[in-house]
């Protein structure tokens, strides 16, 4: 399987907004779609401008597919771990159950980031369920019982 990792840019922002306003992706994700010029804000302000944030383009045979993205969450913090980090992946509706996010999600993990690391999934989004278990994440939700804005939210962790 042909995937490379390498950082979001700017150009690269139009596609992605296309992967993130698919009606049966929000559905599946609980996620609404942002408007274009909220996007486009949203990756300037919260993740290009922010030192704590990363976000990674998923390439699969020269082409676009999605992205990762991570981030600091002091809503998590805790004096035995003070920063949270966080991910989150978002892969174009087409490439869905190729394990090319599984694949990705692995390579962003061996190569970005230090354990440990959270990540929200939707109970009903099954995909994305599978892809952070073979990562190593595992259910930890009952830890946060008041970090909850969502009934069907969970929050995994991958210690490794």
């Amino acid at each position: 399987m042909n995937i490379y990792l390498k950082d979001v840019s700017e150009q690269d922002l139009s596609l992605l907004f296309d992967f993130q306003n698919d009606p049966i992706a929000n559905k599946m994700a609980d996620v609404p779609a942002r408007e274009r010029e909220a996007f486009y804000q949203h990756w300037q302000q919260n993740i290009f401008s922010n030192q704590h944030s990363m976000a990674i383009g998923i390439w699969h045979n020269n082409l676009l597919v999605g992205h990762l993205v991570s981030w600091v969450n002091l809503e998590l913090a805790t004096v035995d771990e003070p920063e949270v980090r966080l991910i989150g992946y978002w892969i174009g509706r087409e490439y869905w159950g190729q394990g090319i996010a599984t694949n990705a999600l692995k390579m962003f993990l061996q190569h970005y980031i230090k354990s440990p690391v959270y990540a929200y999934i939707d109970a009903q989004n099954q995909g994305s369920l599978k892809v952070a278990q073979a990562n190593g994440f595992v259910n930890v939700t009952p830890q946060y019982p008041s970090l909850f804005t969502k009934d069907n939210l969970l929050i995994f962790k991958r210690e490794r």
